[in-house]
């Protein structure tokens, strides 16, 4: 039972990483639709080069067992910054997928960050 919840966990943290590195990369490389995307919401150019870099570390960082909390966090905050930005513009239709995220990356933050005691550890 255990190993089937560590392989699941690590399928979505795989999924996750695969997801936000292209999103990062097509920032990164100013692909046309995005590029787009950002001008209508009235972003500048270096802010999605900075939400970008911030995608493709952040994803990369999940893999990694060192930084995945801060990994996490980061994206968390991201995908804060998602879910305002559509709420403040009336999109009601998408917003559950970042605030979602928002969520996600929440619990693997915390569950990260967490050390496990002995059971006989007590607290101080």
């Amino acid at each position: 039972m255990i190993g089937l919840r560590i392989f699941a966990k690590w399928v979505m943290i795989v999924g996750l990483c695969l997801m936000f590195l292209s999103a990062g990369i097509y920032k990164l490389i100013g692909h046309q639709e995005t590029t787009l995307a950002f001008q209508a919401l009235g972003f500048p150019h270096w802010f999605q080069v900075v939400i970008g870099l911030g995608e493709v570390l952040g994803g990369l960082g999940l893999l990694m067992k060192k930084y995945a909390r801060y990994a996490a966090y980061t994206l968390a905050v991201i995908m804060l910054g998602a879910t305002i930005t559509l709420l403040l513009r009336g999109d009601m239709t998408t917003v559950a997928i970042p605030f979602v995220l928002l969520l996600v990356f929440l619990l693997i933050g915390r569950q990260s960050g967490s050390k496990k005691q002995p059971n006989n550890a007590t607290p101080i």
